[in-house]
């Protein structure tokens, strides 16, 4: 992706004729009139390469007044036969068959076609536990950050989440926002996400120690337990998972490698149980950092590829405020890419409990590390180029009218940039 030219779709269906439209953004750098020749190779099959030069038709001089492109624009028809990355070049049809540009775009397979990615993050804190701003703060803050969906996760705390719901609510925050809350249990946190009400609440019932009991003396009578771990102390996982289930919620385990203090918080065999069980909903394998302490992230990573590649993968900030000294504020380094048929709760969670994901990370705008199934992995590294930075660049000017909204200024400017962000989605994944 640069600034002198754009590529639309950035995304086909392989097998399938597509029709490409590469455009000059600025002056000159595609003509009218000129001839020009098209390149197409695969990235990964080479086996392509005997098909893959095409007299493109003559430029047009692009007329939509959506568009601010001032060059012409060229389009023709190709048949992608492999899933996966390809080069596009445009070049002049002269001796030197002189090169324009080279452009990317990406071919998906049947499982993968009319799935759009989103960006989401659901662990965040807020002033109600131990963050410092406030939940809409932090959901306009999201958004700001390119999040698509997220969560206010306060520990123990479920009404901080359904305060973001409804103030976003009432200024129609163009994000989808979950319940949720962090869990937490002797060695142990448990994020909570879209539950139907507290599950901390529950613990203060008469019945929760007996249920414990319970749990410990019937179901897990005759489990086979890992070493060095207790069906006492597994038993608090269980009633956790259990009530967030009853709840209509899903049960994503938190930074299993996290360092509190002078050891691990969790208590790691509890951890091998639960993986050996099969009862959590998904993993955090990426989470809220700092150097020196990514080695956790690496250490999750490498426990998920050894034995939990049947989990979904989330990544996730776990932010507790945000900051402008660099550095210092981790929201917006951790991610989870999510491909799903819309931006809606079902399609999100149905996405993420087929594995449709993948847990990222930029931390301190350094290298994208993406984490999970490898053709998604490899998906998300082009999307991470090629189509998300245009998308996070309409994301924070949307958020900076909602955060003038929040202090009483309000704008008129909102209603085309949610027009643009549709249309930069309808463009880059047509229906396919």
């Amino acid at each position: 992706m640069n600034d002198f030219y754009s590529v639309f779709p950035k995304v086909i269906p392989v097998r399938r004729n597509s029709s490409i439209t590469i455009t000059g953004l600025q002056d000159q750098t595609i003509k009218p009139g000129e001839s020009y020749k098209i390149r197409v190779l695969s990235m990964t099959n080479h086996l392509d390469d005997a098909n893959s030069k095409i007299t493109a038709s003559p430029p047009v001089i692009q007329k939509s007044s959506s568009d601010l492109s001032k060059g012409a624009t060229i389009r023709f028809d190709h048949k992608f036969l492999s899933h996966g990355e390809y080069s596009i070049s445009i070049m002049k049809d002269d001796e030197a068959s002189t090169k324009l540009t080279t452009e990317r775009v990406y071919a998906v397979p049947a499982d993968l076609a009319g799935l759009k990615p989103y960006k989401g993050d659901m662990h965040i804190h807020t002033y109600y536990s131990d963050g410092k701003m406030s939940p809409i703060y932090m959901a306009v803050t999201g958004r700001k950050l390119g999040l698509d969906f997220a969560a206010i996760t306060d520990h123990s705390r479920y009404d901080p989440s359904l305060e973001a719901i409804k103030i976003a609510k009432e200024i129609d925050l163009d994000m989808l926002l979950f319940p949720g809350e962090e869990v937490d249990f002797p060695a142990g946190h448990i994020v909570s996400i879209n539950a139907s009400s507290s599950i901390t609440d529950l613990k203060k019932d008469n019945k929760y120690h007996k249920t414990l009991n319970d749990i410990v003396n019937i179901r897990l009578k005759d489990a086979s337990m890992v070493d060095n771990l207790t069906k006492e102390q597994y038993a608090h996982a269980i009633w956790t998972i259990d009530k967030i289930h009853e709840l209509g919620g899903y049960a994503f385990l938190a930074h299993p490698y996290w360092v509190a203090g002078d050891r691990y918080h969790h208590h790691l065999p509890m951890f091998e149980q639960l993986i050996k069980d099969g009862d959590m909903d998904g993993i955090e394998v990426i989470g809220g950092y700092y150097k020196p302490e990514l080695e956790s992230n690496w250490l999750a990573v490498a426990k998920y590829y050894d034995k939990c590649q049947n989990y979904p993968v989330l990544g996730n900030s776990d932010t507790h405020y945000r900051s402008s000294k660099p550095g210092e504020d981790i929201y917006g380094w951790y991610w989870t890419n999510v491909f799903a048929k819309s931006l809606c709760k079902e399609d999100i969670f149905d996405a993420i409990m087929n594995r449709k994901c993948v847990a990222c990370e930029r931390p301190y705008g350094e290298r994208f590390i993406a984490v999970g199934q490898f053709d998604l992995v490899e998906y998300s590294c082009f999307l991470e180029r090629e189509f998300f930075p245009l998308h996070d660049r309409i994301c924070s000017m949307e958020a900076d009218i909602y955060m003038d909204m929040l202090m009483g200024r309000d704008e008129n400017q909102l209603g085309n940039l949610k027009a643009n962000l549709a249309d930069l989605y309808e463009k880059s994944f047509p229906s396919l």
